[in-house]
């Protein structure tokens, strides 16, 4: 898979590691245990080479906790920091399934490749965070549909938003479009 210009610019892959761990930390205000790790994950995955991928989740995980523990008082119990760390493995793995699946559908059309990356993300969170429950207390309506609904909701809101806002970027050239994803058009 050939890296494209926009993983070789140093100052756009800062840049979009600086712009989308800003909405992540303003997100995380608004959002607190809400935060689309998984629509994050999806769309670093899509757009990012692999290792900036990985180091973006990682900032914006740990930008989450700073805000959670310094900002919005989360409580300083073992469970609440062994939440925290699950949180974060859960994004990292969320990361990979899309990452996987992105490569997996890399033969079909580009939207097809988009929406299963990000169902993958998903899902894959969510099965993390519900592992996790079996070492970690939770309350019993923590996966019910109206709460996984409402997690799911809050994602693909913000999924969109990060969709259009790459495909904004890229119409006024402050980023490349990714040509590593998708069908690869041939010359007739």
């Amino acid at each position: 898979m050939q890296i494209p210009a926009f993983d070789r610019n140093p100052l756009r892959r800062v840049g979009w590691i600086v712009l989308l761990t800003t909405a992540t930390a303003a997100g995380s205000f608004a959002f607190a245990c809400a935060t689309p790790f998984p629509a994050l994950a999806a769309f670093a995955a899509l757009h990012m080479n692999r290792r900036d991928a990985f180091i973006l989740t990682g900032i914006i995980w740990i930008m989450n906790q700073v805000v959670g523990y310094g900002f919005l008082h989360y409580p300083q119990t073992w469970d609440s920091f062994a939440w925290g760390v699950a949180i974060g493995v859960a994004a990292v793995v969320a990361t990979g399934i899309a990452a996987r699946t992105k490569w997996t559908l890399r033969s079909l059309a580009r939207p097809l490749i988009i929406l299963g990356s990000f169902a993958a993300a998903f899902i894959g969170y969510e099965v993390v965070l519900y592992t996790a429950t079996v070492v970690l207390p939770s309350e019993p309506s923590a996966f019910s549909p109206a709460v996984v609904g409402y997690i799911l909701e809050v994602n693909a809101i913000a999924f969109a938003g990060l969709v259009a806002l790459q495909y904004a970027s890229v119409r006024i050239g402050l980023a490349l479009p990714r040509q590593s994803v998708g069908p690869t058009a041939t010359a007739a």
